[in-house]
This record gives structure tokens, sequence and C-alpha cells, in this order.
């Protein structure tokens, strides 16, 4: 999957997940589309500035699904 992507300098891409994690610790990124809406790299929420939740996104995305298992099972 391709995520679209908004450079510094101003032009446009798409790049792949391994990619963008990449762009944007070398801040070469302004911008990057989610699925609903554009993030604006140090305006909206982005990483974990601590990455105390994982280094990659797919650490971070399953979060929510874990934490929704720990209340179910908790019951």
């Amino acid at each position: 999957m391709k995520i679209m992507v908004i450079y510094r300098d101003g032009s446009t891409g798409a790049v792949s997940t391994d990619e963008l994690d990449k762009l944007l610790q070398e801040k070469t990124v302004l911008a990057f589309r989610r699925s609903d809406e554009w993030a604006m790299v140090g305006a909206s929420s982005v990483r974990d500035p601590v990455r105390t939740h994982g280094s990659s996104w797919k650490d971070r995305k399953a979060l929510p699904r874990q934490r929704a298992f720990v209340r179910s099972s908790n019951i």
C-alpha cells in the first residue's frame, strides 16, 4: 500500500510504509495522507515522542486492539 506524501520542497509522491518511517525520521516530509485526513508533521499527532509504544507504525497500529482485548478480558 502506498501513502501519499508532501515533501518539504512542496513536491508530492507515494511511498511505502517503511519509506514513510524513514522519511519521518529524516524530517523530509511535510505531511502525509491518513485514511481520512492529511497529517501535518509537527502539528498533528504523528509519533510517540518517547517511543514507549514501539518503533514501527505496525506496533502503534496494534495498540488500540490490544487495549480493547485487555479491557474485555478483565470483565
